[in-house]
Parts: C-alpha cells; sequence; structure tokens
C-alpha cells in the first residue's frame, strides 16, 4: 500500500499535485491547463440542473436583454466582469446547448429561483441592487454543491473544475438573460 502525501514546511514554499501546472518566480502563478467544456458535459450538468425543484414563477420575462459588463457594474459584480470574461468560451458553449436544450425555460427560471434566494430585497420583496460579487459566488457555490451531491449525477466522471467551469458559464448566461442580477434599465426608470 503506498501512502500518496505530500509536504512542504517553511517560508515561500509553494507545493503542486497534478498536471500541466505552471510555477513563475517567487510568487507563485499556478496555471493549470484549462480545455473547454464538451457539449455532452454541458447537457449532462444542464440535467441534474432541471432536476432540482421546480420553480414557483411560471412566468418568463420578453424583455430585452441588458450588455453583461453594464448589469455587472451596475449590480457591483466587477469581480465577475473578469471572471466572466476568463470563461467567454465556456458560456458560449452553454448558450449554444441551450439553444436545442428542450428544457431551457425551466432552467433559466430555476436560476432565477437561485439568485432571488441570494438577493438583497426592496420594501416591495423584489430584488434590488446589492453585493452582485458575492450574491454570484453564492449562486456558484449553491450549483457546484447541488450538482456534485445529486444523487443522479456521477461526480467522478467529470473533475470538479469542469464542473466549476460549467457553474461560471451557466451564470453567465442567467445574467445575460436578465434573470440573475438587477437589470438597470428597470431601476432607473423606478429612481
Amino acid at each position: 500500500m503506498t501512502v500518496n502525501r505530500m509536504r512542504v514546511s517553511g517560508d515561500k514554499n509553494v507545493q503542486l499535485s497534478g498536471n500541466d501546472n505552471i510555477v513563475i518566480g517567487g510568487n507563485a502563478l499556478i496555471q493549470m491547463s484549462r480545455s473547454p467544456l464538451t457539449h455532452s458535459l454541458i447537457h449532462d450538468l444542464l440535467d441534474v440542473v432541471y432536476s432540482f425543484p421546480d420553480s414557483v414563477d411560471e412566468s418568463y420575462s420578453l424583455q430585452n436583454p441588458a450588455p453583461i459588463n453594464d448589469k455587472l457594474r451596475f449590480n457591483n459584480a466587477r469581480k465577475y466582469m473578469s471572471i466572466i470574461e476568463n470563461h467567454a468560451d465556456d458560456y458560449s458553449r452553454v448558450d449554444d446547448v441551450m439553444k436545442d436544450y428542450p428544457n431551457s425555460e425551466d432552467i433559466v427560471k430555476k436560476l432565477r429561483d437561485m439568485f432571488i434566494e441570494v438577493a438583497d430585497l426592496d420594501v416591495n420583496g423584489s430584488p434590488c441592487v446589492g453585493d452582485g460579487d458575492a450574491q454570484l459566488d453564492q449562486i456558484k457555490l449553491n450549483l457546484f454543491e447541488t450538482i456534485v451531491n445529486d444523487s443522479n449525477f456521477d461526480v467522478d466522471k467529470y473533475p470538479s473544475e469542469k464542473i466549476e467551469q460549467f457553474c461560471v458559464a451557466l451564470i453567465a448566461y442567467g445574467v445575460s438573460k436578465c434573470k440573475i442580477l438587477v437589470v438597470p434599465v428597470q431601476n432607473a426608470s423606478v429612481g
């Protein structure tokens, strides 16, 4: 029996475990190769999201979406401007799969439910602008945990990095469809 343990002690040490890692300089920059999400992985993960409890909201907005960066900036989600930009290829793949996914409207409603659970609410109970980065972090965490803990999903089939990539891409999709975060135009007309 082999025990596979790594241990580092001392100052300014770096410990890595895995393939395709790059370390540069005294302050470590660690880069792992990132392959794109596949159509089948996206479809499998969308199936898991679809299996989430049904949304209580039966409406589906016909409002034109706001540009993603405008919406992220308006909602104090500047960190996610960079994160989503970094995952633009993943977002594009999720967008392509969602066009053919038979239950895409239900998934978007479930994303909206996840946002409402973490949103700041005004006196009428409607979502209002809050800490968008924290809200999106919480949605990403909730998505990730729900997927990996789903009894019908084989978590060993896909690495956690791929699931996290999918979560970021699905959040970007939800933001682009105006189901996650507050839409700037609506709020500006109220104020």
